[in-house]
């Protein structure tokens, strides 16, 4: 009868392990791997007499030439709201990673009491008695890899929530560096219209004059006097768009837009930043975003080996001692427990089952945002280099236009003036000078937002710096 007892708890005791027996297997996806090798839109190698290829600059503000936009790129990188986020979301993915690493170490539990009675009057008021203490020490052997999948899927998410922060600073510095630039852009352009208004109005000035004498008609004046509003209508439209810049900027640098104020630099003062190319195979290592990516996928990975070992059992060893004294001033009795607990997954096979589906599903998907943000990184890069080098082209060309565009019009304003060219000409030279001046300082703009859009889809100045940081923060 005892060894039938025996057999039966011997059994039980394998049901778990039997239950366990065949884990499901799941395949996990790959990572793409990068076969581009050369950009399509690189410009021509440099020659013997050209200089070195210019290093990554260290900061945008200061590639564009320009002081106060690296001041104000630091305030944003210190009160933007996006910032702020992303730094909390650093903070709580390391707070996770602290509670998957301490779910690691044995669990330790101290306890004590004491308990009294009042006897009877001019003694001792009480009577203490049934002192105790005890001390209870619980560890999971982890044999199947449960807990060293879960403290490893935490440290990539950790490493993914610090790139995310680099790739939001990023983002908000180069939004920062385009809306000052365009702000620049729109002064400069409301500037242009400003002296052209008043060359319209001199002319319209003049037409009036030449009326009064019989020598235009009420038609010429009507028809310059539509030039002079329509010129002054554009200005207004202009700057109402440089006054949303203003509001743009404050937002970004997380101060009220009404105390907001800001000097706008001349257009001309800006310097188109001459950045370094790199293959497309750095860019691995340069985005943060797709660092992200690829810390998710390894965090994706420690979600399924955690599922899959589920399915196995757990052993926990268990210590215990107690002490315990009928009086305080009495021997002392204590008793010392060890003992292990196997427990293994019978009935919820159901459950485990949906865990690991759900738990491969976004391994997929991880692949798959990865893949996504290769393919945007590497889309981004050729467009900024294609936008760079049309950008040079237009603005050349359009220099040549404005040279020419100048020449034509002071010239059918005199021979108006001396009753060789009618007035439709010197509308239409007028006209040619405004568009041309206006292409041209809309072209320098593109050439400096296109430089901004370059610098950020080559993952600015690089992350290699701080590489060693995260690695150690999620050892």
């Amino acid at each position: 009868m005892k060894r039938t007892r025996l057999r039966v708890r011997a059994l039980l005791s394998l049901a778990p392990l039997a239950g366990a027996g065949c884990v499901p297997h799941t395949q996990l996806e790959v990572a793409p791997e990068l076969v581009s090798s050369q950009w399509s839109n690189a410009p021509a190698p440099a020659t013997a007499r050209d200089d070195a290829v210019p290093p990554a600059p260290s900061s945008l503000g200061t590639s564009l030439g320009s002081a106060q936009l690296e001041a104000m790129i630091g305030r944003a990188a210190a009160a933007n709201t996006d910032v702020a986020i992303a730094r909390a979301r650093v903070r709580e993915a390391r707070g996770l990673f602290g509670i998957a690493r301490g779910s690691m170490l044995p669990i330790v539990s101290g306890s004590a009491g004491i308990s009294g009675s009042r006897i009877r009057p001019g003694t001792n008021p009480f009577d203490f008695s049934n002192a105790f203490g005890g001390v209870d020490i619980s560890f999971d052997l982890d044999l199947f890899g449960a807990g060293r999948a879960e403290r490893r899927a935490a440290g990539s998410r950790l490493l993914a929530a610090e790139f995310d922060r680099d790739a939001t600073l990023l983002v908000v510095q180069t939004d920062v560096a385009r809306i000052y630039v365009q702000r620049s852009a729109l002064d400069a352009r409301i500037a242009l219209l400003a002296r052209n208004i008043d060359q319209a109005i001199e002319l319209e000035r003049i037409i009036r004059a030449r009326r009064d004498h019989g020598e235009a008609t009420r038609v010429d004046l009507g028809l310059q006097t539509i030039q002079v509003r329509e010129l002054q209508t554009e200005r207004l439209r202009l700057e109402q768009s440089l006054d949303r810049t203003r509001t743009a900027l404050a937002v970004l640098t997380g101060e009220e837009a009404p105390r907001f104020t800001l000097a706008t630099a001349p257009l001309d003062s800006l310097t188109v930043p001459a950045l370094a190319l790199v293959q497309p195979g750095a860019l691995l290592a340069r985005r943060p975003d797709i660092r992200a990516a690829e810390a998710r996928i390894a965090a994706a990975g420690g979600d399924v080996q955690q599922a899959r070992a589920a399915f196995l059992p757990r052993i926990r060893l268990s210590a215990s001692a107690l002490g315990q004294a009928a009086t305080l001033s009495g021997p002392l009795g204590s008793t010392l427990a060890l003992g292990a607990d196997l427990l293994g997954p019978i009935f919820n096979r159901g459950r485990l089952r949906g865990q690991l589906e759900v738990a491969a599903a976004r391994q997929v998907q991880s692949v798959e945002l990865y893949r996504q943000a290769l393919l945007t990184a590497l889309a981004e890069v050729e467009d900024s280099l294609s936008a760079v080098q049309r950008a040079q082209e237009r603005e050349a060309l359009l220099i040549e236009v404005v040279d020419e565009a100048r020449l034509t019009a002071r010239l059918a304003r005199l021979q108006y003036i001396e009753g060789e060219a009618d007035l439709q000409r010197v509308l239409d030279a007028e006209q040619g000078l405004v568009a041309a001046e206006d292409a041209r300082a809309v072209a320098l703009q593109e050439r400096l937002e296109a430089a901004i859009d370059l610098f950020k889809a080559l993952g600015g100045n690089g992350a290699a710096s701080a590489e060693p940081t995260r690695q150690a923060s999620a050892s």
